[in-house]
């Protein structure tokens, strides 16, 4: 008999021996149903001992179906001895004959779990029956479609398709009901609409569990959307579902339940003349602070190739909300919920004006650091200089932010993933090395204006480089080596407040990566270049009061200082520090301000280093003049000296 031990290399390592173990593996072959007690998402392997009979253990990630003959059912609660046989093998999966059932397992891996699913698909025989298949199958192997997201969105489509199949199934009576554990569907017969009155049809969503009865949404269906379908295939079929988490992939903050709406005939509800209209109770009616509610639909019909521009969307439906109940009225039927959404959207003509002048200010700030940059090529002794090159060195970071900026939504327009992703990413380097840069710059600022002596540092520039550039790109490397486990770049969509339209850029798609690598980021160099500008101004206070030697300083000399200190701040990205006090809708002045300084941030350092350019120049230009007159003076003959013997000669 074939060595059954080689059945562990398909299973992996065994979590328990079942023998020591209440858990029950049950097979109801009446209905093909598969239950397990307690451990729902491991199944069981085989191996042979002594004697060449059955012997169970609890494994993960494999999954077992079994094909009934002629027993009714098989437990194997105690792990009982029973006769088997081996009829074929393979890496991916095993095939055996157990006293009159014929037993499938299917290693939890890409390929075989979707050719599985395609099977079903495919070649469908009883629609509750193949439902509950790939609802096993997903259960049984909850790591792959937790963890891949390409196996999700083909399940969701899947589901879709066999839900479609019910709901085209003729009945008789009024409805049908189908309960499958993880969802409930109920299909409507439509076939006797004679109210001619009535432009809704009320369409009650089935009951999962008892406890959350209250929380079923009640539904309408537009009368003169079903009149183009045949009157013996007008059903429409409601699901509800136990969990939204097969719908999560941002994760989204989900405050109901959400269903599905389906209708016979082959037909799609969409574009609709007269909207549907749902209405929602929040399983919790609590709302934080700077947080809304927003009716979203599940955009199951995008490209499968492309999933992280398949997520919630809030296109064709309108959200009113009355104290917990909240209703949306929307023009299409897909899978609905309310949605836990950050307050943080704009309406599209501040939304038009903010991009207009970013868009504008990018465009002089990448003009001008170029000039910058180049200038520092040109010129010989600007390279000589530490304090140019640093301010060079950010002028390069503020040129690759601006110009990837500006190809944002040109990116996310293509709809070429692999575009969105780079652009994505780039902007992110960019912007990092931007706060690194600015980092720098107080250092040395505190090394030349404070710290001033020992200032000296072999390979000064080279490590700082190294730090600059060095240090972003080891983040965004590392960021986006995950993306086969967890893409963190893409297509992000933007919701604009008044019409609840999208759009759509290319940017960071995990909101904890974003905090995290982004907010936490700035927040350090955030506090330390305010520490470093404060010690900065108190000491330029105090030169300002005394002198240089001790004596009083002129007051007409304070805006030179004041214009210093505006200089450092955007040197040192403390404009920045107003994305703290950005947060929310209601801080648009400060939004606005945070577009015009920010964005111009190229320009003005330019300035500060045509300025610093200058009063070298100036100082260089009195060094000769001084040295000058020093030389005439050492060359004049005595008497030109001492004029006053001139009397004695």
């Amino acid at each position: 008999m074939f060595p059954l031990r080689l059945l562990l290399l398909i299973s992996g390592t065994l979590a328990m021996n079942c023998s020591n173990s209440d858990d029950t593996f049950y097979l109801d072959t009446t209905t093909g149903e598969i239950s397990m007690k307690n451990i729902l998402n491991k199944t069981i392997t085989i191996i042979d001992k002594a004697e060449e009979n059955l012997k169970c253990f609890w494994v993960i990630e494999s999954y077992i179906e079994c094909t009934p003959m002629n027993v009714t059912s098989i437990n194997l609660t105690d792990c009982q001895t029973v006769p088997i046989s081996v009829v074929e093998n393979s890496t991916n999966k095993l095939i055996f004959n157990m006293s009159s059932s014929t037993c499938e397992v299917t290693k939890c891996t890409g390929p075989p779990v979707t050719a599985l699913m395609r099977e079903i698909q495919d070649h469908p025989s009883e629609g509750p029956k193949d439902l509950r298949r790939v609802l096993n199958i997903r259960d049984m192997c909850a790591d792959l479609f937790k963890n891949n997201r390409t196996m999700r969105m083909m399940f969701i489509g899947v589901e879709r398709y066999l839900v479609h199949n019910m709901v085209n199934v003729s009945i008789t009576g009024e409805s049908v009901y189908y309960h499958l554990r993880d969802l409930a569907l109920i299909v409507f017969n439509l076939t006797n609409l004679t109210s001619a009155d009535d432009k809704m049809v009320k369409i009650k969503a089935p009951e999962l569990l008892s406890e959350n009865n209250s929380y079923i949404p009640e539904t309408w269906i537009p009368i003169d959307a079903l009149q183009n379908i045949p009157e013996e295939k007008r059903r429409v079929g409601v699901v509800t579902y136990k969990s939204p988490n097969q719908f999560l992939f941002k994760e989204e903050l989900v405050r109901t339940m959400v269903i599905r709406i389906e209708v016979g005939g082959g037909r799609q509800l969409e574009n609709l003349i007269t909207p549907l209209k749902m209405k929602f109770k929040l399983l919790d009616p609590i709302i934080p602070v700077n947080y809304s509610l927003s009716c979203q639909y599940f955009n199951e019909y995008g490209n499968i190739s492309l999933p992280d521009t398949v997520f919630w969307k809030t296109d064709g439906c309108v959200t009113k909300i009355n104290d917990s109940v909240v209703e949306c009225i929307c023009n299409h039927a897909t899978p609905f919920a309310v949605l836990l959404i950050a307050d943080l959207s704009i309406d599209s003509a501040h939304w038009q004006v903010l991009s207009y002048i970013s868009y504008i200010g990018c465009g002089l700030s990448a003009f001008f650091t170029a000039v910058s940059f180049l200038t520092y090529v040109i010129t010989t002794n600007s390279r000589v200089d530490n304090a140019n090159s640093i301010h060079v060195s950010l002028s390069g970071a503020l040129f690759l932010l601006n110009t990837s900026f500006l190809l944002n939504e040109w990116g996310a327009s293509l709809g070429i993933r692999g575009v969105c992703i780079f652009i994505a990413a780039a902007i992110h380097y960019s912007l990092l090395s931007c706060f690194t840069w600015m980092a720098i710059e107080a250092v040395h600022l505190y090394l030349l204006l404070v710290k001033v002596f020992n200032t000296y540092y072999r390979h000064y520039m080279a490590k700082l480089s190294a730090i600059g550039w060095g240090l972003p790109g080891i983040i965004v490397g590392v960021s986006l080596a995950v993306k086969d486990i967890k893409p963190l770049y893409g297509p992000t969509e933007m919701t604009m407040a008044d019409t609840n339209q999208t759009n759509t850029i290319c940017w960071i798609m995990d909101i904890p990566f974003f905090y995290s690598m982004n907010l936490a980021y700035f927040t350090i160099i955030f506090v330390l270049n305010s520490g470093i500008l404060l010690t900065v101004t108190t000491r330029i206070c105090q030169l300002q009061r005394y002198g240089t030697k001790g004596k009083p300083g002129k007051a007409s000399l304070a805006w030179k200082d004041i214009g210093t200190v505006l200089g450092l701040t955007c040197l040192l990205g403390i404009t920045w520090g107003l994305a703290f006090l950005s947060y929310g809708y209601v801080n648009l002045p400060i939004l606005y301000l945070f577009s015009i300084f920010n964005s111009l941030q190229g320009f003005f350092i330019f300035l500060w280093i045509c300025g610093t350019a200058r009063k070298d120049r100036e100082r260089v230009a009195n060094t000769k003049s001084t040295s000058a007159a020093l030389n005439t003076s050492t060359a004049k003959p005595k008497e030109e000296m001492f004029p006053g013997n001139n009397s004695y000669q």
